[in-house]
């Protein structure tokens, strides 16, 4: 029987710099430090999704089909519903409306 001899890798020198800082360097693209969340932040008016943050709510199919006919029967966006309950539930917990 002969024994097999492993083939080595040819990895490269481990230098000062780590891959990351290499790539970064290679890509040209700067990366500066994420914007702080100011608690006075300005509110953000108009339509648009600028300024603003997405969320997602999981409901039973009959709810999701009351919801869209209750937009379609007062001509208005399931976006506006939203924003409209969304305001309400603050309302009910003593919060401002600013949605």
């Amino acid at each position: 029987m002969t024994a097999r001899k492993a083939k080595s890798v040819a990895r490269p020198a481990a230098g000062p710099q780590s891959l990351k800082a290499k790539l970064q360097a290679v890509s040209g693209v700067k990366r500066g430090a994420p914007a702080g969340r100011d608690s006075d932040a300005e509110v953000v008016t108009g339509k648009g999704r600028k300024g603003r943050r997405s969320i997602a709510i999981y409901m039973q199919p009959l709810a999701k089909d009351l919801l869209d006919r209750i937009a379609h029967e007062n001509k208005k966006s399931i976006q506006t519903l939203g924003i409209e309950a969304l305001n309400l539930l603050f309302r009910h917990y003593d919060q401002k409306p600013i949605a």
